[in-house]
């Protein structure tokens, strides 16, 4: 796995150390605590937003994908999100500008929204 993100330059070593050093929130059992909605403006061309896809994978944080380029319903909620560039994540009332795990860590701990099943993408 660390080989993978060694790959990715200096992100995805970020990603890596993140993954290895941070306290997983995904390891309570099922049912213990609610975990998060988290929202995820993309597009396709963004390095940036693969970055974040493969971080919140690897971590088993479960999201809602939206292609603000496929999708002009989530290209008007990403605006309305005040959305200026993407990635764009929403994690309950907080919002994240760019690939920034330690603002998402610190989101997924503040916030007690539901969440979607991981996968559960608006792309088209």
């Amino acid at each position: 796995m660390l080989k993978m993100f060694l790959r990715s330059g200096i992100a995805g070593l970020l990603i890596a150390l993140t993954v290895l050093y941070w306290p997983s929130s995904a390891a309570e059992p099922p049912g213990v605590g609610a975990t998060p909605l988290v929202q995820v403006y993309t597009t396709r061309t963004c390095k940036y937003c693969k970055l974040l896809r493969r971080y919140l994978n690897v971590r088993g944080i479960a999201y809602a994908e939206y292609d603000i380029e496929a999708n002009s319903s989530a290209r008007l909620a990403f605006e309305a999100s005040g959305g200026r560039g993407v990635p764009f994540v929403v994690i309950g009332a907080q919002r994240i500008h760019g690939f920034n795990p330690v603002a998402i860590e610190a989101a997924l701990g503040a916030s007690t929204d539901a969440t979607p099943m991981r996968g559960d993408s608006q792309s088209g």
